[in-house]
């Protein structure tokens, strides 16, 4: 088969890919959350989907042999390594419910997908709930739970969970009382590792591929303005206490940099498109300024996974503003693939592109707090 059939068939997966997560993104605003995760997320053509572009993928990178770049290979290497653990999750994951009150004892929980009891190898006992709250506000700022497992004592609240022997406990719920609690039960015992390692991987070719190709100036001017950014947040006091997470302030300043210098890009595209005389040292500008930009993105991206996954269990859960952030991502790594793409060599598309690439980040920023709301609306 040509390279050619095999690129656009790659490019043309990842195209339908991103429509219909748009589009998901939008029905479950019209026919509910449920339905959309059992017909579109959930289902067996979505999955298939993300596989075939992994492997054909694959094949195009290895018959235009561009594993001979090394940290590009590493970087593409890291994607499939995260999906493969993507994957094993939805084969071998399951999560549940435990409702206890305070001196029961469970050795079960019941399976958010069958609704059945499942079996936990070890005795479960509440002996402690209790609410913190802020000194100054009397605002509740954590929900903890003293449990015994397996005859440990052990403590769940808010971004802090207990994981044993494969099985991870979070703190979700209370009773009114004060005398129970509702924690969620994941057990995942290998796609987690997977997907971290492959979220290392990433890490490891993303500072490989800024040091090739930025120069630190430009790095230490972003790093800069992200550690200002991280501190202003850092000083603030959220009043959900999901919120009070040392990982509030990286993932949020990483990813308002990353919107930054989207805006940056898209304000000088549209300059250099009215002038003809600055289009070429503009392009060479916003090719610079778009590898820290979609990195940037990348990162708070599996930054919040991370978060996501201390705090209810999953590190993908294709929530509205997830599922946008991706879609931003990938319509900004598409102009990364100049040597797939003639077009984005010419300084004349490549601005154009990215000032209607700007729609995607306000959609991700602005269309989804205030148009499709999500588990992240309240940020």
């Amino acid at each position: 088969m040509k390279s050619k059939y095999i690129k656009w068939s790659a490019f043309g997966i990842l195209f339908a890919l991103t429509i219909v997560m748009a589009t998901a993104t939008i029905l479950e605003k019209l026919l509910g959350r449920e339905q959309i995760m059992n017909t579109i997320y959930g289902s067996w053509w979505f999955v298939s989907l993300w596989g075939i572009l992994a492997f054909t993928s694959i094949y195009y990178i290895l018959r235009k042999k561009l594993y001979k770049q090394r940290a590009v290979f590493l970087l593409h290497c890291s994607l499939f390594v995260i999906l493969c653990g993507a994957f094993v999750t939805f084969l071998t994951a399951d999560r549940g419910y435990i409702h206890i009150r305070q001196n029961q004892i469970l050795n079960y929980y019941i399976s958010e997908e069958d609704s059945e009891r499942h079996q936990i190898p070890y005795d479960i006992k509440l002996l402690l709930f209790e609410i913190e709250y802020d000194s100054d506000t009397n605002h509740p700022v954590d929900f903890i739970s003293y449990l015994r497992v397996d005859g440990e004592v052990c403590q769940v609240s808010m971004n802090k969970i207990y994981k044993h022997e494969g099985y991870r406990f979070y703190q979700l719920e209370y009773d009114n009382d004060e005398m129970g609690a509702t924690l969620l039960v994941n057990y995942d015992p290998w796609g987690i590792a997977i997907t971290y390692a492959g979220y290392l991987l990433l890490a490891i070719s993303i500072l490989w591929i800024l040091c090739l190709r930025i120069s630190w100036k430009i790095l230490l001017s972003i790093a800069v303005v992200t550690a200002v950014l991280w501190y202003y947040i850092s000083q603030i006091n959220p009043m959900t206490p999901i919120l009070r997470s040392p990982m509030l302030a990286v993932h949020v300043s990483v990813i308002m940099v990353a919107y930054l210098l989207f805006i940056l890009i898209a304000i000088l595209s549209a300059v250099a498109l009215n002038s003809e005389k600055r289009s070429q040292a503009l392009y060479n500008l916003n090719v610079k300024l778009l590898f820290p930009a979609l990195f940037l993105l990348v990162i708070g991206i599996f930054l919040g996974a991370i978060w996501a996954n201390i705090s209810w269990g999953r590190y993908w859960g294709w929530d509205s503003k997830e599922t946008w952030a991706l879609i931003t991502m990938i319509v900004y790594a598409i102009p990364m693939h100049k040597n797939s793409f003639k077009t984005f060599r010419s300084p004349r598309y490549f601005h154009l592109y990215c000032s209607i690439a700007i729609l995607a980040v306000g959609m991700t920023f602005f269309g989804v707090s205030f148009i499709l709301g999500g588990i992240h609306s309240y940020i």
